[in-house]
């Protein structure tokens, strides 16, 4: 099978992302509106005014019109245009808000605040691959470099226009988005995180990743990804390991199985011996056994799992 050489493709093509865009906010006056924790990947944007985003214990982040913003899996967490409003709670207004917009204040006037936002929905055995990598708030600010606040402002004109087949370009705008986000993300701050993200950055890693990525039914040889690194072997498995966060062989294989997974679950015509052969593995048994030490159970039982939750 051709697989993609591009890490960041592969992972997306996995993750079958569905967006929902969920809230519109115009408000008017001071507000304070507390969020629940949240176990999906949520985005928005400012489209006026300016928002404070607190997390409990945390210095509060201030966000003004034109950024963008994602939250991932963020515990409960306040957004106010004043900290010191009353605090009501989201969800429960949303529930009674009519049509897709909550309208906080006044009635007459234009909105101070105007905010729109959505969440991804990822397949649940591969969302570990954007929920590992992002912080609980990243911050695009408006004067950032990249496509996300172009795209943020044609998502924010097609919202307000009722135009044949507006659910499926908003859906494919706010994916353009994720790929954006996932793209700029901050350099300084994945100094302090690791996984794939910070190691596709890396000018040597980045290189091995790839090289993973376009052949993963290769022998897996740390000593060729190396040198294809032009690296020490020494030097180089420090350092992938410092970056992704596990050894090099132990992510090729995680790599696999991620490939494997996503086989058994979604193309119930190939068979369990022609994955295994696609993924480098010389017999059914071997592939078995590999795939039981990853995931926890039998290629054959994970199928008819998935089979049961479709």
């Amino acid at each position: 099978m051709k697989h993609p050489s591009d890490p960041m493709e592969g992972m997306l093509a996995l993750l079958r992302t569905e967006t929902v865009l969920s809230a519109r906010i115009d408000a008017r006056g001071p507000w304070a509106l507390r969020f629940d924790a949240s176990p999906h990947v949520k985005f928005g944007t400012i489209v006026r005014g300016r928002v404070f985003v607190s997390f409990e214990r945390k210095r509060p982040q201030v966000l003004e019109a034109g950024d963008v913003y994602v939250l991932c899996n963020a515990p409960s967490y306040l957004v106010a245009s004043d900290l010191d409003a009353p605090v009501r709670p989201a969800e429960a207004l949303f529930r009674r808000a009519p049509g897709e917009t909550l309208r906080i204040g006044p009635k007459r006037g234009v909105a101070e605040v105007q905010l729109i936002g959505g969440y991804f929905n990822f397949d649940p055995q591969h969302a570990h691959l954007v929920t590992s990598v992002l912080p609980p708030l990243l911050r695009i600010p408006a004067t950032a470099a990249g496509a996300a606040h172009e795209l943020a402002r044609l998502l924010v004109r097609e919202v307000g226009e009722n135009q044949a087949a507006r659910g499926f370009v908003l859906d494919r705008i706010a994916q353009l988005i994720l790929v954006s986000i996932l793209r700029s993300l901050d350099r300084t701050k994945l100094r302090k995180r690791v996984g794939w993200i910070a190691a596709l950055a890396d000018p040597h890693i980045g290189v091995a990743l790839r090289c993973i990525h376009r052949d993963p039914a290769s022998s897996i040889v740390v000593g060729e990804l190396a040198r294809a690194a032009g690296m020490s072997r020494t030097a180089f498995a420090a350092r992938f390991k410092a970056l992704v966060g596990r050894p090099a062989y132990a992510y090729a294989i995680a790599w696999r199985m991620s490939l494997a997974r996503d086989a058994l679950a979604r193309d119930p015509a190939r068979s369990i011996g022609q994955i295994a052969f696609d993924l480098g593995y010389k017999s059914e048994s071997a592939f078995s056994t590999a795939f039981r030490r990853e995931v926890g159970m039998a290629p054959r039982a994970y199928r008819a799992a998935a089979s049961m939750r479709a």
